[in-house]
């Protein structure tokens, strides 16, 4: 059994951040908004939402990996239509700011676009895609192409770009603990969550947050009570046997408040998932991030944030 976690793909920057007592006020408004469909618009225009496959059309296919490497950073998301077509979906998001600062007189967004090859499931961000995600600035111009699952594909740009550190140091103030009394858990995170039912599995909540680009972490609540020892030694004996690909020298048992849990990670590439059941509830966290640098600190941070309320240590 495997519960891949994951969550909506989001912007910000490589570098650990330094933790802050006392936060200031921050401000993410605006409505930011471009030609191209969102994630829910394109998974309902696919067989995806009756539990069918996802596989991109033989002639969009040979078009985007034909023309990947013509690619150039500075590129505008105009110029790379031209090159691979309209991209399956898009995430703009405004740039977060202070809220001590003035309102820009115009909207900044930015946004990442997504050409998807192969997909599974309803996760937007499932790590088992094959896709190319393209990430452009606040000017709109192309900084960082990720492909995932297409080893011929080198990536172009980075994610420690100018763009992307000046993004590190507006987010940098805005982390702040974040209280979810319905689901029993408070966590230290970079910007307020969107939590949401799973689209694959409507009994967990997802929580979404923003974290590196090429790094996806995810929070998932299960509200199935379920058998913790039956559960955590299930998970356990698949990883420690290589099922999903785990890597079986890296299970380790964790816990929270006298509650158990288990952590392993993934053979071939950077990835992990760890699970703490609570009472009969499952929290997940799974995070995923470039295999040629090391476990985010900013990954670390959230998750090592992540606390129980109103629980007694178990017995």
């Amino acid at each position: 059994m495997r519960t891949s976690l994951m969550i909506l793909f989001v912007f910000a920057v490589w570098g650990a951040l330094a933790a802050q007592n006392s936060p200031p006020p921050a401000a993410l408004r605006g409505n930011c908004t471009d030609e191209a469909p969102g994630f829910q618009e394109w998974f309902h225009q696919t067989r995806l939402s009756y539990g069918e496959p996802y596989f991109a059309p033989s002639k969009r296919r040979e078009q985007v990996l034909d023309h990947y490497s013509k690619l150039a950073l500075q590129m505008s998301l105009e110029e790379v239509e031209k090159l691979l077509g309209r991209p399956d979906f898009s995430t703009p998001r405004p740039a977060a700011r202070l809220a001590s600062t003035p309102e820009p007189k115009e909207q900044q967004c930015m946004s990442q676009v997504a050409y998807i090859l192969k997909k599974n499931s309803g996760n937007m961000a499932d790590v088992e895609d094959v896709a190319i995600y393209l990430f452009f600035s606040e000017s709109g111009k192309l900084y960082w192409a990720a492909p995932q699952n297409l080893p011929n594909l080198e990536p172009l740009g980075s994610p420690t770009d100018e763009n992307s550190l000046a993004v590190a140091k507006r987010q940098n103030a805005l982390w702040k603990e974040y209280v979810f009394a319905d689901d029993g858990f408070a966590i230290t995170l970079p910007e307020a969550p969107n939590p949401h039912p799973d689209t694959a599995r409507p009994d967990m909540t997802v929580y979404t947050v923003s974290v590196l680009p090429g790094v996806i972490l995810s929070l998932r609540v299960s509200h199935e009570n379920r058998d913790c020892l039956e559960s955590l030694a299930q998970l356990k004996d698949e990883a420690r046997k290589g099922k999903s690909n785990t890597e079986p020298s890296s299970v380790r048992d964790v816990s929270i408040d006298g509650y158990s849990g288990v952590e392993f990670q993934y053979a071939n590439r950077s990835s992990s998932d760890r699970f703490y059941c609570v009472n009969g509830r499952f929290y997940t966290f799974s995070s995923r991030w470039p295999s040629t640098q090391p476990c985010p600190a900013t990954i670390t941070r959230m998750v090592s944030s992540f606390r129980l309320l109103n629980t007694e240590p178990h017995r």
